[in-house]
């Protein structure tokens, strides 16, 4: 069993474009958290120089994972150098809690979706 998990660091504003291409894709299961840090840029007006950002995982497998990763990049990005960031882990074992079973690879959807008319 391959799984992956993909972390992505994007602007408070682009999580909904992100969580609606997610979704038009299938994608139903990702979890989201507020976050602060400092890259590139910082925020001069605080003392503590930090940013908000929208962190996002998402688990799929290793079929899916390339194309889970872009999605999110074409979705996320904004024409502003430095906006965020994606990485992609291996996940040694996943597990379902309500089910007491390990997770496979057929857990997770991804499709193409149909171009619109």
């Amino acid at each position: 069993m391959k799984l992956k998990k993909i972390t992505a660091v994007i602007g408070d504003m682009q999580l909904e474009s992100v969580q609606h291409a997610l979704e038009a894709h299938g994608i139903s299961g990702f979890t989201v958290f507020t976050v602060r840090g400092r890259g590139k840029y910082s925020n001069l007006y605080t003392q503590d120089q930090l940013v908000g950002h929208t962190q996002l995982e998402v688990y799929t497998s290793a079929e899916h994972v390339d194309n889970v990763a872009k999605l999110i990049m074409k979705a996320a990005e904004i024409g502003e150098i430095s906006i965020g960031f994606v990485a992609v882990t291996d996940v040694e074992q996943l597990l379902w809690v309500h089910e007491q079973r390990v997770v496979n690879e057929d857990d997770f959807n991804y499709f193409e979706k149909e171009a619109e008319r």
